[in-house]
């Protein structure tokens, strides 16, 4: 059933499994046990990959225990930016004011869009927990 959903070799090689498996495991009890087994696995790769991600984030906030002066420029520069492009859809969608063609707004929108994603980077960067702590 899976097999079928899978396709191809891992379709055949998880059909061959289920079929051994349905051979070992013939009670309740047994496969009670399996399934308990298997969540056990389930929650351990759960566990590393948290571990690995924990670690992961400790390696990216030592690069930033000091702060270059070339990020806080670019920090600032990007913030500057995305309020004059704010500004400037303000000004062509609520007062009418500016005059933009079609491919103008779709690359404002865009630009504006892909910068949106990124605006939580940079608070955190200025206000989180990559920014020093005056009181220590």
């Amino acid at each position: 059933m899976l097999g079928k959903i899978l396709g191809g070799v891992f379709g055949k090689l998880f059909d061959n499994a289920e079929g051994i498996l349905d051979e070992i495991i013939t009670t309740d009890e047994e496969r009670e046990q399996a399934k308990l087994h298997i969540k056990k696995l389930l929650l351990d790769a759960e566990r590393e990959a948290f571990a690995k991600e924990v670690e992961d984030r400790k390696d990216a906030r030592s690069l930033y225990k000091s702060d270059a002066l070339i990020q806080k420029i670019l920090a600032s520069l990007f913030t500057a930016a995305y309020f004059g492009l704010t500004y400037i859809m303000f000004k062509y969608f609520v007062l009418h004011d500016v005059e933009l063609s079609e491919y103008e707004i779709g690359f404002i929108s865009t630009v504006f869009g892909a910068m949106s994603a990124k605006v939580n980077t940079i608070i955190d960067f200025f206000f989180g927990g990559s920014s020093k702590d005056s009181s220590k």
